[in-house]
């Protein structure tokens, strides 16, 4: 009876006898923190007697005596940290008991405490205490319930605020959050969150990101730039730190919470809430769990059809988000690149039946057509985001090859698939295509600005992965071939050099075999192009810039190979392969135009002004067609000039041309002095199979003897190889006998040697025998008529 009441007298002599003083006696609290300190076992009973003195001043609303046992329990919870769980259920009782009261004041001191609470307390009591596991989550519940407080009284709904809002991130700072059930505390603290970000104007991931000071410690009394933005940075910030705790399990368990309030809150679009959100997560996750976020998004789409407007609404919200993740600079370590492209094609070919089984390329007013185009274009964008980051060395190939092996060459003469126009197909994953070349276009970039010091792979696409749907130039569809010219024109343009035409001489891009088999490729089908039956306006257009861009883009060694290639395009119009007057004009007209812009790009004046003057002459005869003239509607080329019957007898003259490009423009090689190489070239006649000698040629000299070079470890030794001696110097027997001379004379025989080392001696094989200790141990050795092969483990002179 005496030790509890030593622990009672030291608790009441902490309280100040004084009316309206609310602070223990220094001297007091002193005494009960050493005797508790050094006393762990009479901490419950101390708690015991703090409860029921709460209990009594509460109730007879003496809030001086509360203020005082709330800085009695914080300066126990400091001191006697160690064995908080002796305690910890009777401060978690006390604390709600404060927020009972209503009064700011002691709401804001416990608030104080619980943070103080928190920063020690490791939850290992949680789930074996059940009364003191239901006391702390009944605690969350009622900070939760502070973070949306209401009031007419502006300022003490702030503070209400503030004080939930800090008290929610000193639970998620706690080790407790994951000792004991983490759903049950996730759902209470999670919400609160949810709900005061969906209710800001400003984005989740930026408040998250701001630089603003969030002190959870600073009381909501004294904060004097409390206002609803701060509070808003605050919960983000407690968001924020929440999920860069989670981990593969718990980062599911947590997404749950966001889809389930913008479901019941019928939030899904327009997207910038849960875009910010999943923003907010994904800079928040460890690095590790990032690609998780992708799986999950993924998952959810999948399991969401667009049966409804509402259902449409969260599949273009969630590719929204997916767009957002694969495009942001952050990498996915982990992520599974092919099955993530196999399912967002997918996605992409379910859309487009969805939305009437066509691809919208422009935004329409309808607001449902305006989430099909959302969602179209998110997937592409989705797709080609993959390309942004780099996993693997080959990764971009292999999704290069995919999106090919997607467009389906050869369909076996079916104008569908999976129910799909097979043009409509095709044109969304060309689209994606495009999109992904661009992305690794983006990507080189970047590695490209990065430290000299770092190390990084060169990452882009092997050419000759494109050769596959180069067929497709001759499709029956004019959108299909246009398409895929384009794509390739903005990959070409986007990765040529500035200043390939600029230099004297001919700077060689062709080096690999690959992108040689790409050009040549490109070269031919373009000659089988022009000859097509149902060749339109368009296609010529394109063709035209496909040759211009080929030439940006390989410098000389294109336009090389393009000059017999033109010529034999010319050649189908003299001798009306081409039919109709109307393409024969298109066709010549091409011809000119990639001539003008050659001149243009190597500045080769003389050839201009003579492609110039041949224009001129074309146009007033008539001859010439005005698809380079003028914009036209028309896509018909027969349509386009119907009462137009000239025929083109203006040629352009080869040798003139060849002429010109020889000697005045910059594609002589140096080595060819006199022109004569480049001439032959330029000559020569079309065929796709002879390109080959266009190149220029590289000679890599080798030493006329590489064995010379290459590294010997011992000298060739062939067992079954006798010695032949020497007539005029025969090898001298060792014996026993002459060991001893025949060691003296090595020694000196040494030593002579280093004082008139030469180059000769350092020669590959020595003119004269040599007498060292290999041969005294072959000497030892020879008796022995087994026969063993001779390895570096097993040399010749092993006993």
């Amino acid at each position: 009876m005496n030790l509890y009441a030593k622990h009672a007298t030291l608790i009441n002599n902490c309280y100040p006898e004084k009316e309206g003083e609310n602070k223990p006696r220094a001297s007091e609290l002193s005494y009960l923190v050493f005797y508790a300190s050094s006393r762990p076992v009479k901490l419950t009973k101390v708690g015991v007697f703090l409860e029921k003195k709460v209990e009594k001043d509460a109730s007879r609303g003496r809030k001086q005596n509360n203020h005082v046992t709330l800085d009695i329990i914080k300066s126990l919870v400091h001191s006697c940290h160690r064995d908080l769980n002796l305690f910890s259920k009777y401060v978690v009782k006390i604390i709600q008991m404060m927020l009972q009261t209503k009064d700011i004041e002691l709401i804001d001191h416990a608030c104080q405490v619980f943070v103080a609470f928190t920063e020690y307390h490791d939850g290992s009591t949680l789930g074996v205490d059940s009364d003191f596991t239901n006391d702390y989550e009944a605690l969350l519940s009622k900070f939760a319930e502070f973070c949306s407080f209401d009031s007419t009284n502006e300022l003490l709904k702030l503070q209400m605020r503030y004080s939930g809002q800090r008290s929610l991130q000193a639970a998620v700072t706690s080790s407790a959050l994951q000792v004991s059930n983490y759903k049950a505390q996730l759902d209470l603290i999670l919400n609160p969150l949810i709900v005061t970000l969906s209710n800001t104007t400003n984005p989740a991931d930026a408040l998250a990101q701001s630089n603003e000071n969030a002190d959870i410690r600073q009381s909501a009394i004294s904060h004097e730039t409390l206002n609803s933005h701060s509070i808003d940075i605050l919960a983000a910030k407690t968001f924020a730190l929440l999920f860069s705790k989670a981990n593969g399990i718990a980062l599911k368990q947590s997404l749950a919470p966001i889809f389930l309030y913008v479901n019941e809150k019928h939030a899904w679009w327009p997207s910038n809430f849960i875009v910010s959100m999943i923003k907010l997560v994904l800079h928040s996750l460890q690095p590790q769990y990032s690609y998780l976020l992708v799986s999950e998004v993924v998952q959810q789409l999948s399991n969401t059809k667009a049966e409804n407007e509402e259902c449409l609404k969260k599949r273009a919200s969630l590719v929204s988000s997916l767009d957002a993740i694969l495009n942001a600079n952050v990498p996915l370590v982990g992520i599974s690149v092919l099955e993530v492209l196999s399912s967002l094609f997918t996605q992409l070919t379910l859309s487009l039946n969805d939305s009437g089984q066509k691809f919208l390329e422009s935004k329409p007013s309808n607001e449902i057509d305006a989430l099909h185009y959302s969602i179209h274009h998110g997937l592409v964008c989705s797709i080609g985001g993959l390309a942004s980051q780099t996993y693997y060395v080959n990764q971009l190939n292999d999704i290069t090859a995919f999106i090919v092996s997607k467009i389906r060459i050869n369909n076996n003469g079916s104008d569908t698939v999976d129910e799909l126009p097979i043009v409509e197909y095709r044109k969304a994953a060309i689209k994606c295509l495009q999109c992904v070349v661009i992305s690794s276009i983006k990507k080189t970039e970047k590695d490209d600005t990065e430290s000299e010091n770092a190390f990084s792979y060169k990452h882009s696409i092997n050419l000759d992965t494109f050769i596959p749907i180069v067929c497709l130039l001759l499709d029956d569809s004019a959108e299909t071939r246009t398409e895929l010219a384009y794509m390739f024109v903005s990959y070409f343009d986007a990765t040529a050099e500035t200043d390939i035409g600029l230099s004297p001489y001919p700077k060689h891009t062709l080096t690999h075999q690959g992108d040689i088999s790409l050009v040549d490729t490109i070269y031919q089908t373009i000659l089988d192009w022009v000859q097509l039956p149902t060749i339109e306006v368009q296609d010529i257009l394109a063709i035209n810039k496909l040759l211009a861009a080929l030439t940006r883009r390989f410098g000389a060694d294109a336009t090389i190979r393009a000059v017999p290639l033109v010529f034999e395009i010319q050649s189908l119009v003299k001798q009306t392969v081409i039919k109709t007057t109307s393409r024969q004009r298109a066709v010549a007209a091409l011809v000119v135009e990639w001539l003008l812009m050659v001149a243009e790009f190597y500045s080769i004046d003389s050839l201009y002004e003579y492609m110039q003057t041949l224009k001129t002459e074309r146009i007033d005869s008539g001859e010439y067609s005005v698809i380079f003239l003028q914009d036209t509607s028309v896509d018909t080329i027969d349509e386009l000039e119907s009462e137009n019957k000239n025929i083109v007898d203006k040629f352009i003259d080869r040798k003139q041309v060849v002429d010109l490009l020889s000697k005045d423009g910059p594609l002589r090689d140096e080595e060819d002095t006199d022109g004569t190489e480049l001439e032959a070239k330029l000559n020569a006649d079309w065929d796709v199979n002879t390109t080959e000698n266009h190149s220029s040629t590289f000679r890599i000299r080798t030493s006329r003897n590489l064995s010379d070079l290459k590294a010997k470890l011992v000298t060739p030794w062939s067992s079954n190889t006798e010695i032949a001696p020497n007539d005029q110097e025969k090898r001298k027997t060792i014996k026993v006998e002459n060991l001893k001379e025949v060691l003296i004379g090595q020694s000196l025989s040494e030593g002579t040697s280093l004082d008139s080392m030469s180059y000769d001696c350092l020669s590959k094989k020595s003119a004269d025998p040599f007498m060292d200790m290999s041969s005294l141990l072959q000497s030892i050795s020879s008796g022995n008529s087994e026969s063993k092969p001779s390895t570096l483990f097993n040399p010749p002179y092993k006993l």
